[in-house]
């Protein structure tokens, strides 16, 4: 996750035009591979306008494919114990 720090002038006789997040948006998402999520005000003004906020990104990663390894089966007489050979008795 990113985060790109926003900064506004305090001008008490004109409203705030905000438009620069258009661009630093439109820069992260087709330039960069990112994914806007929102924004976080992180300072107001006497007279309650954002002075600075926060745009908040997050990097767009491909989804981890596992390798797959194709595995012999085992053959059977690997597989299964040789059975024990008996004896008979020898009588004498």
């Amino acid at each position: 996750m990113e985060f790109v720090r926003l900064k506004y002038a305090n001008n008490k006789l004109i409203n705030a035009n905000l438009k620069e997040h258009r661009e630093i948006i439109d820069e992260y998402v087709r330039k960069r591979g990112y994914t806007y999520l929102g924004f976080i005000p992180v300072l107001f003004g006497p007279n309650g306008k954002m002075l600075e906020l926060d745009l908040i990104f997050k990097k767009n990663i491909p989804p981890h494919r596992p390798q797959v390894v194709e595995q012999k089966p085992a053959t059977i007489a690997a597989a299964t114990p040789k059975p024990e050979e008996k004896s008979e008795p020898v009588i004498q």
